[in-house]
């Protein structure tokens, strides 16, 4: 079994590409519930895994939080069946168990939260072939912007970009080439074929065709029912879905995000809307702070007119979790 791991920043077309990705054939790629970022900081409450009623526990919390999940899973496995797949006994060894119990040849996680495992050993273990899909930055910042959840500030999503696409060239550098592929999300819309030929050519998948059907797929459905956030899910390819930050930025957003992000820009082939002499800036201490006033006010007010079934759901999720976990 192959596994894949999206990386990247969200908004940059990872749910496009997950629902693309499972109309292949014995391909499993479901709704992320974001088990690893979930649990990964919670291990000290089960103290040693090596005690079976500590792990029988951790899958049941685990395959109990699947269960709540904002997008449900058509199939999920029992404490006991995945409590017998293991051999290793720890948190990415159940990560794996719960992905591959149906046995896929192919399995894929789109939690792009995951990319802060890569240096962990154990997260190495599984083999990851990395997913890299990256999106123009102002475009990404463009689109939080009204997204119910996130920063709203540009200079926090500027830096947020920042970091997403440092650490996803870090991992590039340290994995083998085999192991790794890059999407541009504007390629993607231009001519998803044949980055899904090329994808399927480089890891022996059955192609399919008529992929770019996702939209009316049972998976597609549940996700554009489930808020806001997933509504365009449902929908055809939208293919002129780029370059909107032109109007939807203003020129200081523009110039706040290019002056932090001038060569990553750059080296992924994104043309600046600036001269390089306008974008050598520094921030004093005193506006960076009065930039986490405003971005903390606005998630605020966006949190409060929207009422999202995604983010109620999300608070079901969490609440039935602390229950369990204290």
């Amino acid at each position: 079994m192959k596994f894949f791991q999206i990386i990247g920043t969200q908004r940059s077309g990872s749910n496009l590409f997950r629902l693309m990705l499972n109309e292949f054939e014995n391909v499993f790629a479901p709704h992320p519930p974001h088990l690893l970022n979930t649990f990964y900081p919670l291990l000290d409450k089960y103290n040693d895994l090596n005690n079976e009623k500590n792990l029988k526990r951790l899958i049941a919390d685990m395959l109990s939080w699947i269960n709540n999940n904002p997008i449900e899973w058509s199939n999920i496995p029992t404490t006991e069946i995945i409590f017998n797949s293991i051999k290793n006994r720890n948190l990415f060894q159940v990560f794996k168990a719960i992905y591959t119990f149906n046995n896929p040849n192919f399995w894929c996680c789109k939690s792009l939260q995951n990319l802060k495992f890569h240096t962990i050993k154990e997260f190495q273990d599984l083999n990851p072939i990395y997913i890299y899909i990256y999106r123009d930055g102002r475009d990404v910042a463009s689109s939080f912007k009204n997204a119910p959840i996130g920063d709203k500030h540009i200079y926090f999503l500027a830096k947020k970009w920042a970091h997403d696409q440092n650490v996803c060239n870090e991992i590039k550098k340290i994995t083998p080439n085999e192991h790794f592929f890059s999407v541009r999300y504007e390629d993607l819309l231009e001519d998803p074929a044949s980055v899904l030929n090329n994808f399927c050519d480089r890891f022996d998948i059955k192609y399919n065709k008529d992929f770019l059907n996702f939209y009316l797929s049972k998976e597609s459905l549940k996700a554009s029912k489930s808020g806001g956030m997933w509504k365009n899910l449902s929908k055809p390819l939208i293919r002129d879905n780029k370059e909107k930050f032109k109007r939807e930025l203003s020129e200081d957003e523009i110039l706040i995000f290019e002056s932090i992000n001038k060569n990553i820009l750059e080296g992924l082939g994104y043309k600046l809307q600036n001269d390089n002499s306008s974008l050598d800036i520094s921030f004093s201490s005193e506006e960076i702070n009065t930039f986490k006033s405003i971005n903390d006010e606005l998630k605020s007010s966006m949190m409060s007119n929207n009422k999202l079934s995604e983010i109620d759901l999300r608070i079901k999720q969490r609440d039935e979790l602390l229950k369990s976990t204290g």
